[in-house]
């Protein structure tokens, strides 16, 4: 059994490569579903935001790289080659390191930004409800969860918070001088787009238009921001009138072709400046080649982020002591699980052992059924008091990396034969010593 961790994200690929594997809304669910159905993994979590598209599975060799690259091409509907060439593959400790440096924001292009926690926590959400994880997953991304919780409030990584919709902001403000007075064109009426529309309005921004493909959602936002819904196919109109259009949706295609923005500019004295915070991207880049339009996507906004990575090294490594420690108490888990056997073993022997005789016992004794009851549960308790030190030998010795898989081993350590005296082993105040 390996835990394995493949994807493709900013760090290795262009937004241009990105794009082409990254998951609609709502679609990377089926794909986890997808993994485990065609016998690739056992249990599997699929991730894809603006920067990501990452798989996290239980598979049981390393040749089940190939197979999940061959099914993200086919479900992709592209070529392997196009993006193979950018994939990364960790399993082991360094597939567990990088989910919980993910979900610390500690590989995300803005270093300590909230948003990706609760993108986690949905991609595993998501998996659950598609039945796609199992016991390995679950502890994972429970401990996933709770180091990204742990980095945020015991480091100071989150102080003066970053994220892209505010890093989109400072490129504006530093193309426009100062955004106070200005008026922007949002595209998408999801979370990030309120996102930006706040970092907009922190900025001095005094009008905010809000286009989306639903309108009621476009409404419904705009009445939270104090801005103003407009039509789909008012597109070339509100050209006119923003200095500023930021574009985060979910569309499969161009939502800004070239030839409306030219017409739009061919119709105003002043520039647009538009940036495309969207993977897939939204505006057709044929855009940038336009006088008077300006154009930047997700992978433009490294400069910034990088300009002000120098102030986050220090919360970096905070967040690292963190992990760490956490990494090595999931793997000390991971060593045990292939002694889980010999464990139910041990505890059904034990158990048909104390059914057996405490039926013996109560079948010739006149008790009463209160009696008999507290009778039953005396024995269990016994029985789990004396189970206890030999399992956590069993634990110990597993994660110590010592064989327990022969007959002779079995034998000793947990003395099946000798189970109905007294189990086989004698517990000490110095630990468990076996007969």
């Amino acid at each position: 059994m390996l835990i394995a961790a493949l994807g493709i994200s900013y760090r290795e690929a262009p937004v241009e490569v990105r794009e082409r594997v990254a998951f609609p809304p709502c679609q990377a669910r089926a794909f986890s579903r997808e993994l485990v159905e065609a016998g690739v993994a056992t249990e599997a979590v699929a991730l894809s935001t603006c920067n990501r598209t990452e798989v996290y599975a239980v598979v049981e060799t390393e040749e089940a790289r190939e197979g999940i690259v061959d099914l993200l091409a086919r479900d992709r509907g592209v070529e392997r080659e196009e993006f193979e060439g950018y994939v990364f593959w960790h399993t082991g400790v360094a597939a567990v390191e990088h989910v919980y440096r993910v979900a610390a924001s500690l590989d995300s292009m803005v270093i300590g930004e909230a948003q990706i926690l609760g993108q986690v926590r949905e991609a595993y959400r998501a998996a659950t409800e598609e039945r796609s994880t199992g016991p390995v997953l679950n502890r994972l991304f429970h401990t996933t969860l709770r180091v990204g919780k742990r980095v945020r409030s015991e480091t100071s990584i989150g102080d003066h918070s970053l994220s892209v919709p505010r890093v989109a902001t400072k490129l504006a403000s530093d193309v426009f001088g100062t955004l106070s007075g200005r008026a922007a064109l949002v595209l998408g009426a999801g979370e990030m787009s309120e996102l930006v529309i706040e970092s907009l309005r922190d900025a001095g921004v005094t009008e905010v238009r809000i286009l989306n493909r639903t309108r009621q959602r476009a409404e419904d936002l705009a009445g939270r921001v104090g801005g103003a819904e407009v039509a789909t196919g008012a597109l070339g109109d509100e050209l006119l009138r923003a200095d500023v259009v930021v574009s985060s949706t979910g569309a499969d295609e161009w939502v800004v072709d070239s030839e409306t923005v030219a017409g739009a500019l061919a119709r105003r004295p002043g520039p647009i400046f538009f940036i495309d915070i969207a993977v897939p991207r939204d505006i057709d880049p044929a855009v940038q080649n336009l006088a008077g339009a300006y154009l930047y996507d997700i992978d433009d906004l490294r400069d910034v982020v990088e300009h002000n990575a120098s102030d986050r090294s220090r919360a970096a490594s905070e967040a690292a002591r963190v992990i760490s420690p956490e990494v090595e108490g999931f793997m000390a888990w991971v060593s045990t699980l292939h002694v889980v056997p010999l464990i139910r073993e041990l505890r059904s022997e034990a158990e048909r052992i104390r059914a057996h005789e405490v039926s013996r016992t109560v079948s010739g004794l006149d008790l009463t059924p209160e009696a008999e009851r507290a009778i039953e549960r005396m024995s269990q308790l016994l029985v789990n008091k004396l189970l206890h030190g030999p399992i956590a030998e069993i634990k110990a010795r597993a994660e110590a990396g010592e064989p327990l898989g022969s007959h002779e081993v079995r034998k000793k350590l947990l003395a099946l034969d000798d189970l109905g005296g007294s189990l086989g082993v004698e517990v000490s105040r110095h630990g468990t010593r076996h007969r």
